[in-house]
């Protein structure tokens, strides 16, 4: 699938198109050649979690601009709704805004404020850059493509957000809900109990809520309900587990390899 324009956002097109996407997210790779081998595995993009990973800005930029010469879609989890969180990371490139800890719908607008230009927010714009990718733009048809290609993710992760998930789907601007399985259960005293039946309906009433309003829903294989019944019930967006966690188990993976290797040899 051809992007329309330099600023387009794959990911989305292909959603618009019916289709199913999948990302990853990155924690400890800082390297561009990684979002190489994301392209070449088969993702369609990732998100670079900046809440919880050691990432600079120099390195979100690099990273971001990799992707789109990739044609893969490159999200970043931020940690707070603030200029000073949100701003720069767009400016560098990210194609989509992942907001944690989403309580309520106001805090959700402002997200969406932050993150595009007027008439739908007030994002202060950087002319030049790899927003545009270093591209003349008239300045009124460059909002309008650049307000289109930024994405709204708002996290579900605490009950007053679950109470409110439906008036969070429903924010204007709004393009997705994503649960955050782990400090909910935090949040609900079952630490760790990501097949808890409070967690299951919790992913229940994200998703319809998300539905229900026209939204996306990011699934994922972070416990909760099997990724199949999610796909059944409308999620389009599919995310895989980070890259820690594939790193580990791929070198486990290879230590129990030797071992029974060594066993064998040795019997």
């Amino acid at each position: 699938m051809r992007a329309e324009s330099p600023m387009s956002n794959l990911l989305q097109l292909k959603l618009a198109a019916g289709e199913t996407v999948k990302l990853m997210s990155l924690r400890l790779s800082h390297h561009i050649d990684v979002v190489q081998m994301l392209k070449v595995a088969g993702f369609d993009g990732f998100y670079i979690d900046a809440e919880h990973g050691m990432y600079s800005l120099r390195d979100i930029s690099d990273l971001c601009q990799m992707a789109q010469a990739c044609g893969l879609t490159p999200w970043v989890r931020v940690h707070s709704a603030t200029v000073g969180a949100i701003g720069p990371v767009l400016d560098a490139g990210a194609q989509g805004i992942i907001l944690p800890h989403v309580n309520n719908p106001q805090e959700a607008a402002l997200a969406v404020d932050l993150c595009r230009y007027p008439p739908q927010g007030h994002r202060s714009m950087a002319a030049l850059g790899p927003t545009s990718a270093y591209q003349r733009v008239p300045a009124k048809d460059s909002l309008v493509q650049r307000n289109a290609a930024v994405m709204v993710v708002a996290m579900i992760e605490t009950q007053s957000g679950l109470d409110q998930a439906h008036a969070i789907a429903a924010v204007p601007g709004v393009d997705a809900l994503m649960m955050g399985p782990m400090d909910l259960s935090l949040e609900l005293g079952i630490p760790g109990e990501l097949r808890h039946p409070r967690i299951l309906a919790a992913y229940d009433t994200s998703l319809r809520a998300a539905v229900g309003a026209g939204k996306h829903f990011v699934c994922g294989d972070a416990g909760g309900p099997p990724v199949a019944q999610l796909v059944a019930q409308g999620a389009r967006i599919l995310l895989g587990s980070n890259d820690a966690n594939y790193l580990l188990q791929a070198i486990t993976h290879a230590a129990q390899t030797l071992d029974r290797e060594a066993q064998v040899s040795g019997s």
